[in-house]
């Protein structure tokens, strides 16, 4: 496919180098001229300096055979106008970033319909939903939905208590259907193998019908979280929507901890339970004042990766139970391990899972990028497609990835390797590297 990438910071250079990376037509654009000559000699793409905004430059890299431009600036401005310019140019499709809730509200409707964008993202509002589901769901550090919701896929750390830690795979009880299909140690995800002897602290991606979800996972940590405290450390794009969201679960006291006076007073208007302070939420008095100690989880949320890292690393050594922390720069990822921090997230592969979607297309109908270089997708079995009537394990093989779940009549089938694949399946399947997957020749129309 030919893609134009607008905005060469963080999240275009990752878009680049993936879709270059799965053997697509990239072009790359962006303004600062350094970055340009950097980057060239980096991706394997044409980079180039220029305004992408601008319908003349977006004309002359081609944009009217484009199969798709993505606006993906640090200005939800020229975004939302690099979208506009390609439509009228004759793109296929486009994707605009936009971070500020204003301009589309919570519906996109005018931003698809009449403005003809095919696709907005907005990346601290989902990362705020993701972060919701982790704590809403006990023993967990992710949870995503497939399938129409019918599928939950949760990545669970394994607690000295877990009935897991120094047992081969293979040997392990199951207290509900349920498949442990990926393994994530040392920041390396793999595919998890039937002889693999599992540790302290191992994280563990485990797939399961949806009701399922939580008695598995409660039973895979080995121990569920008590306290009633959530946390948020900053009241930002991320930390005010998450904390309006957790404020409206039973059992769950929010306080948001935030620098800012405005932005402090901001929040404190739009809360109807959750209590905000004005502190700087990183010294250690700080926290145990507000209960970290107590607290069922804390989330650092704040628009400073290093402050976030820092806060979620005091929060953890004086006993929170759960901390996350949003870390938008690829190069701090490492950092997430080494500092005992739960699990990071990241609004980069947020943008990242929603432009690559709509690169793949076809039968993939949902992605989740994970920060250890793996990628969960949910792909349909097209009838008549190379994988229909051999059996799971043979079309995960054929595919270079693993079925981890599949969803058939509406029903959850937690496949075991002898199912066979039937035309119209929702399949979830996990690669654990991103992008190598021969989906679309299995699982696709022939």
């Amino acid at each position: 496919m030919r893609v134009i990438v607008i905005g060469a910071g963080d999240v275009g250079r990752h878009i680049a180098t993936t879709l270059s990376a799965e053997r697509h037509d990239v072009t790359i654009v962006d303004q600062d001229a350094e970055r340009v000559e950097a980057l060239r000699n980096e991706l394997d793409a044409l980079v180039v300096a220029g305004n992408g905004a601008s319908p003349k430059v977006l004309a002359d890299l081609g944009a009217a055979e484009a199969d798709l431009v993505c606006g993906v600036t640090q200005s939800d401005e020229a975004n939302i106008i690099a979208a506009l310019a390609g439509h009228q140019i004759g793109a296929k499709r486009t994707v605009a970033r936009v971070r500020d809730a204003d301009y589309f509200g919570g519906d996109e409707s005018y931003a698809t319909h009449v403005l003809g964008i095919d696709f907005v993202v907005h990346p601290e509002r989902a990362t705020a939903e993701d972060l919701a589901e982790a704590i809403i769901l006990p023993g967990a550090v992710h949870a995503e939905h497939f399938g129409d919701g019918r599928i939950s896929i949760a990545e669970s750390i394994l607690t000295s208590r877990s009935p897991l830690v120094g047992r081969q795979l293979g040997e392990r009880r199951m207290v509900r259907p349920n498949f442990i299909f990926g393994l994530i140690r040392d920041g390396r995800a793999v595919a998890a193998e039937p002889f693999h002897v599992l540790k302290r602290g191992d994280h563990v991606l485990v797939a399961a019908a949806r009701e399922h979800i939580g008695e598995v996972v409660g039973h895979l940590a080995g121990r569920m979280p008590t306290g009633r405290d959530v946390i948020v450390f900053g009241a930002g794009r991320i930390g005010l929507p998450l904390s309006r969201r957790l404020e409206g679960q039973d059992g769950v006291r929010v306080t948001v901890m935030e620098s800012n006076p405005d932005r402090a007073r901001f929040a404190a208007e739009r809360l109807a339970r959750g209590n905000v302070v004005l502190e700087e939420g990183v010294e250690k008095d700080v926290l145990l004042a507000h209960g970290v100690d107590r607290a069922r989880a804390f989330v650092a949320c704040a628009g400073d990766d290093r402050a976030n890292l820092l806060a979620a690393m005091h929060a953890k050594q004086l006993g929170a139970d759960l901390c996350l922390a949003v870390v938008s720069r690829e190069e701090f990822t490492p950092l997430v391990d080494a500092l005992g921090i739960d699990a990071a997230f990241s609004p980069r592969l947020v943008t990242a899972e929603a432009i690559l979607r709509s690169v793949r297309g076809g039968n993939v109908r949902a992605m989740y990028l994970l920060l250890g270089g793996a990628e969960v997708l949910e792909v349909q079995a097209e009838p008549g497609c190379r994988a229909e009537g051999r059996t799971v394990k043979d079309a995960g093989k054929r595919a270079h990835t693993r079925v981890a779940a599949l969803v058939r009549d509406g029903k959850v089938i937690i496949p075991h390797g002898e199912e066979r694949v039937q035309g119209g399946d929702r399949m979830v399947i996990f690669n654990a590297i991103r992008g190598v997957a021969d989906v679309g020749s299995t699982f696709g129309a022939s």
